[in-house]
């Protein structure tokens, strides 16, 4: 047995020995173990739903090299994938749905990107970003002269949000972007600096003080610390509501607070088949739905969310940068963190961009381009 596992893991160009644990390996190198076993089995067809989710650039080039020698053996693949990139690079045909219709199949080399795109969404590609709002209030959070302890982390960093306003913030992987914005959630600590919220200092920020100050914060990494998986979806909507639902006596009001959580989901059109369903069943979509419903429970007036469309389908994320316009229309203020370019001029009234932790520029809305962004995010490179 050892003999042919490794006579196919060298036929597939997988340097992994047959002896290595299943469980001592990345997941990365899981997932392709799991297509040689696919391999393995002599099949005709192999489908695979979403397999890059977790593989480095490489792995990904390594996994389309197999999917090539796998197509010249005749072997058909099912790649299921949200990423316009990879479709177009790998595959002959596209079927999409919409809603669980099957809206068509075509030729890759007869469509574009955006036609893609507005055949998943349903809509001209080039509205997938509505309109923002131009009724820009009062100052809600003013941060002047930020610094983390750690010298390699964001240094002197100084802006302002004002209600209604979405203001993006650019910069390349190491920025430290993440890190700003857990410190000005409270989840870091800074060295120096000030936090003020609708015109109040914050000293010794932490999360519990952001939130009562009217402070929700939506995380880059929704698998690892966005959801709780084996809840279902009304506690993972209520569960940083928990304490305004409280009696005199201090017993839950288990009543009132599904009601609450039926309704913000209802208002974002989350979709599931009930409250019960464990949020680890749903998309990623839906899931980002119910965080966002988590967080418009404790009435904020700012909202960071940082890379809020990561890991979803296109379709989702219009549905998103929609959530997003109404929530600034109503006078929320959000800090939106990007990595997508086309998100970050598409959607932000300004954008803020940091290079090796350190503000390089606010571009206003007529300044933002690819290549002003890129400037600033490469000043001290």
């Amino acid at each position: 047995m050892n003999e042919d596992t490794a006579n196919l893991l060298k036929r597939l160009e997988i340097d992994i020995k047959p002896e290595r644990r299943i469980g001592s390996l990345s997941i990365s190198m899981q997932q392709t173990c799991e297509i040689a076993k696919a391999v393995s089995y002599n099949s005709k067809v192999v489908v695979m739903d979403e397999p890059t989710s977790s593989l480095t650039d490489n792995e990904v080039a390594h996994l389309f090299k197999i999917i090539r020698q796998l197509r010249e053996q005749n072997v058909a693949i099912v790649y299921i994938s949200h990423k316009m990139e990879e479709i177009f690079a790998i595959a002959d045909e596209v079927s999409v749905m919409r809603d669980g219709k099957m809206i068509g199949t075509y030729l890759t080399e007869e469509l574009t990107n955006d036609k893609l795109i507005s055949l998943m969404v349903g809509r001209d590609a080039n509205l997938r970003f509505p309109a923002v709002s131009s009724a820009i209030g009062d100052v809600l959070l003013k941060v002047e002269n930020l610094c983390s302890p750690n010298p390699r982390s964001f240094q002197d960093v100084s802006f302002e949000l004002r209600r209604g306003e979405i203001l993006g913030i650019g910069g390349l992987v190491g920025a430290q972007r993440t890190e700003l914005m857990e410190a000005i959630f409270g989840v870091r600590t800074t060295s120096a600096g000030k936090i003020s919220l609708k015109g109040e200092e914050i000293s010794s920020m932490s999360p519990r003080k952001a939130i009562e100050h009217g402070m929700g914060m939506i995380t880059e990494d929704r698998r690892g610390s966005g959801i709780f998986p084996l809840m279902n979806i009304s506690s993972n909507t209520s569960i940083a509501s928990l304490r305004e639902y409280l009696s005199k006596l201090g017993l839950l009001k288990h009543k009132e607070l599904k009601q609450a959580s039926v309704r913000y989901n209802e208002a974002l059109r989350t979709k599931t088949p009930t409250m019960e369903t464990l949020i680890q069943n749903l998309s990623g979509g839906n899931q980002q739905k119910v965080i966002i419903s988590r967080w418009l429970m404790t009435l904020p007036d700012i909202l960071i969310m940082d890379e809020p469309t990561r890991g979803i389908d296109v379709g989702a994320k219009f549905e998103i940068y929609q959530i997003m316009s109404q929530l600034a229309q109503q006078g929320k203020a959000i800090i939106m963190v990007s990595s997508e370019m086309p998100e970050l001029i598409g959607m932000s009234h300004r954008v803020m961009v940091l290079c090796s932790g350190r503000c390089t520029g606010i571009l206003d809305k007529s300044e933002c381009s690819q290549e002003n962004i890129m400037r600033l995010a490469t000043k001290f490179m």
